[in-house]
C-alpha cells in the first residue's frame, strides 16, 4: 500500500549517473531496470529542447519524475500513473533541497560511497508521511472554504522564484488570477463565480498553494441568534418563500460559529448550494466565523 502519494521509490543520481541513493516504499528497485531508457531520453530532450522540456516519463503504469540539483545531481520518483503529480514535485523538490543541504560536502568528493547518505531514508519516509498527512486534509475540504495568503512564507517563496517558476508552468495565467483574487474573505466558490472558471480549476490551484505553505484554509461557519425579534421582522420584510423558511428555521439552531455550510447541509440532509445560497440571501444578518483548518 503505497498512500495517497503513491510513491513507489526515490533515487539519487550523480551527473554521470552513478545511483548514491535509493528509497523504495516497497523493498524493490524497479528504477535500476529504467534508468538507462529513462537518461538516455533526458539527454535526447535536453539536447534538442532543453531539460526542463521532460517532467515525467511513462513505464508500464508508472512514471518517472525528476529534479535536477546542484552539479548535475538527478533526483529522481518512480510513482504510479495515478499519482498526483502537482503535489508530488512539491514533494521531489523539497527532498532535493533537504539532501543537497545535508550531504552538501559529500556530493563534492570525487569517490561517491552510496552507504555515507543510508540515514536519508528517514527523511524520505518522514516527508512521505508530512504531505500525506496534508493531501489527506485538502482533499475533505469543499468549496466553502476561505483561503488566505501567508504573507512571510509567500514572501520567502517569491523571493527563490522555485514556487513561481513551477506555479506558473503548471498554471498559466489562470493559476496567476486565482492568487491575485485570494483575499481571505472570499471562498473557492466565489472565486470561481468572480474569474468564471470552473471550480475544480480553481480548487486545485488553491490546494497547490496550500500544499506549498503559502496558503491557510478556514472553514466558513454561519452563525445566528434564535429567537431574534430583529430577525423574524426582518424575515418578514424580505418575505422568503415558504420552503425557504422553513429550511431556515431547521437550520438556525446549527448556525452556531462551529459549524461549516456543508457540516451543516449533511445534517440537514440538503445539498450545499441550497443552504449556502439561502445564508447569502440573509446578508448581514448572517455573522461569519472563519475557523482556521489545522494540521496545515
Amino acid at each position: 500500500m503505497k498512500g495517497r502519494l503513491r510513491v513507489q521509490e526515490f533515487m539519487v543520481l550523480t551527473a554521470g549517473g552513478v545511483p548514491i541513493f535509493h528509497y523504495s516504499v516497497e523493498g524493490t528497485r524497479k528504477l535500476d531496470e529504467l534508468l538507462s531508457g529513462f537518461l538516455t531520453a533526458i539527454t535526447s530532450f535536453a539536447s534538442e529542447f532543453g531539460e526542463r522540456s521532460v517532467q515525467s516519463l511513462s513505464f508500464e503504469g508508472s512514471e518517472i519524475m525528476y529534479e535536477t540539483g546542484e552539479k548535475g545531481i538527478l533526483f529522481i520518483f518512480l510513482v504510479d500513473s495515478t499519482s498526483p503529480k502537482k503535489v508530488l514535485r512539491t514533494v521531489l523538490r523539497d527532498l532535493s533541497r533537504k539532501f543537497q543541504v545535508q550531504y552538501q560536502k559529500d556530493i563534492l568528493k570525487d569517490i561517491q560511497i552510496e552507504e555515507a547518505y543510508l540515514g536519508f531514508a528517514e527523511d524520505v519516509q518522514r516527508a512521505i508521511v508530512f504531505y500525506e498527512g496534508i493531501l489527506g486534509i485538502t482533499s475533505s475540504l469543499s468549496a466553502y472554504v476561505v483561503p488566505s495568503i501567508k504573507e512571510k512564507a509567500m514572501g520567502v517563496a517569491a523571493s527563490s522564484e522555485s514556487l513561481l517558476d513551477d506555479f506558473h508552468r503548471d498554471f498559466g495565467g489562470s493559476g496567476t488570477r486565482v492568487l491575485e483574487t485570494i483575499d481571505g474573505v472570499k471562498p473557492i466558490m466565489a472565486i470561481s463565480e468572480e474569474l468564471g472558471i470552473e471550480m475544480d480549476e480553481a480548487y486545485e490551484v488553491v490546494e497547490y498553494l496550500v500544499i506549498w505553505g503559502v496558503v491557510s484554509i478556514c472553514h466558513m461557519c454561519p452563525k445566528m441568534q434564535e429567537n431574534d425579534v430583529r430577525f423574524d421582522a426582518f424575515l418578514d420584510l424580505i418575505g422568503l418563500p415558504n420552503k425557504d423558511y422553513q429550511l431556515l428555521r431547521r437550520a438556525i439552531p446549527l448556525c452556531n460559529g462551529s459549524r461549516s455550510v456543508p457540516d451543516i447541509s449533511e445534517r440537514l440532509g440538503i445539498i450545499t448550494e441550497r443552504l449556502y445560497e439561502l445564508l447569502i440571501k440573509l446578508g448581514d444578518q448572517v455573522e461569519w466565523k472563519l475557523v482556521k483548518v489545522t494540521g496545515l
